[in-house]
């Protein structure tokens, strides 16, 4: 009785850690994801103020609303 505690112990063991090491890996990757969405925020919000500054140059309006965007986006 006692062997098959001590294999069973060791088997969760070992499972627990691996699911420990899954965890943990998830982690690093969800790190480094949000490092990249923050760039790309970062980037596509200066696309988007240049695009405007440009736009506005031109003697264009700058889309502001969402309303804005559609009817610029049917055209």
């Amino acid at each position: 009785m006692n062997e098959l505690v001590n294999s069973t112990t060791t088997k969760l063991a070992k499972r627990d850690g691996n699911f420990e090491d899954m965890v943990l890996s998830m982690q690093k990757e969800i790190e480094e994801l949000k490092g990249e969405l923050m760039i790309y925020k970062v980037t596509l919000s200066n696309g988007m103020l240049s695009s405007r500054s440009t736009d506005e140059k031109h003697g264009g309006n700058a889309i502001g609303t969402w309303e804005e965007f559609q009817r610029e986006l049917k055209k």
